[in-house]
């Protein structure tokens, strides 16, 4: 099978030649070191939409991350524009403080033109460079973006004083998404992967009821306009609010963090209707031993990927701070216990 096919099969929940693998980000410095060249992989939007870097380049980078890992996915980012202040930390864009607290900041957002003309035109280069592997748009639903924007004060704040400001917010995001998804899918892309961080560790940023209430009925909308597999990503323990989070009807769930979630407990209830993303733990691969690593790596593969619908990864990203031999380690027991007889 090909890396595409492979990621495609066990988003269908059926049995590929292996359990795939694949990874949101991988940091630059790491992606360098385990590919012995100059590795730029990590790129943003500038504030105008263009991207930094052409398609071209950014496919031919991940593929040689791809390559030395035996890696199935490479990522192009789709996002909005997210107003808030940024840094970089170890070669990773950083989010920091929100931009948009009141009505009178809504004027802020003022969204590149996706019908002007070569707006897309690097996401057709990507696609163009992509060879066999499984190629992701990675997008985001509405919330993931509204929090980023507004920060977690003004949020909390607007959740009491105006929600419907919230709403507006999540509305602008969730159109993008609508608007672009189709153009993305037209393009060639295979899988969406929706990056929406809802969850601290001990439970979700706000009530199920919130949740039920206000966000999810805006999540739906822009997921129904997706025509390819869609991956939902959130950090956190999702628990409270699993059951309402899988009515986005997604074909997969990342990452599952180990530290707070059980993901036996989830394959036990929801095995049979979507598939499993994740989770060897980030702490583990940048704390313990390469002999730790092939243990987890078996153990979800024997349990999780047991009659298919499982894609492993890593509990949230590839960092720099990471062993360079847990993550070969990793990779080692990915190709040794991870083929279907």
């Amino acid at each position: 099978m090909t890396s595409r096919e492979r990621v495609l099969a066990a988003l269908r929940r059926e049995i590929p030649d292996r359990v795939p693998w694949i990874e949101g980000i991988v940091s630059d410095e790491l992606a360098t070191r385990l590919c012995g060249e100059k590795i730029e992989v990590n790129w943003d939007i500038a504030p105008d939409g263009t991207p930094v870097a052409s398609g071209a380049f950014l496919a031919e980078q991940q593929k040689k991350v791809c390559r030395a890992l035996g890696k199935d996915n490479i990522n192009y980012n789709a996002f909005a524009p997210v107003y808030a202040g940024r840094t970089s930390l170890q070669g990773v864009v950083v989010v920091g403080e929100g931009l948009i607290h009141t009505r009178d900041d809504l004027a802020k957002m003022q969204f590149p033109d996706m019908d002007a003309p070569g707006f897309l035109d690097s996401a057709r280069e990507f696609i163009a460079h992509k060879e066999d592997f499984c190629a992701i748009a990675c997008i985001r639903l509405g919330i993931g973006a509204t929090l980023m924007s507004m920060g977690l004060e003004a949020f909390s704040y607007a959740m009491a004083d105006d929600p419907e400001l919230i709403v507006e917010i999540m509305e602008r995001y969730a159109d993008w998404t609508i608007r672009l998804g189709p153009r993305l899918a037209e393009i060639g892309f295979d899988v969406f992967w929706a990056f929406d961080d809802v969850a601290f560790n001990n439970g979700p940023m706000f009530s199920p009821a919130f949740y039920r209430e206000v966000v999810l009925p805006v999540q739906q909308r822009a997921a129904a306009a997706l025509e390819l597999p869609l991956i939902t990503h959130s950090d956190g323990d999702m628990t409270p609010i699993l059951e309402d989070w899988l009515q986005l009807g997604q074909a997969a769930i990342h990452p599952l963090q180990p530290d707070v979630m059980d993901i036996n407990a989830v394959k036990a209830r929801y095995g049979d209707r979507l598939c499993l993303v994740g989770n060897i733990f980030m702490d583990d691969l940048v704390h313990k031993q390469p002999h730790d690593i092939r243990e987890q790596v078996r153990d979800r593969i024997e349990h999780i990927g047991a009659g298919g619908g499982y894609i492993i990864s890593s509990s949230n990203s590839l960092t720099a701070d990471m062993k360079d031999e847990n993550v070969r380690a990793m990779a080692d027991a990915i190709a040794e216990f991870g083929v279907y007889g």
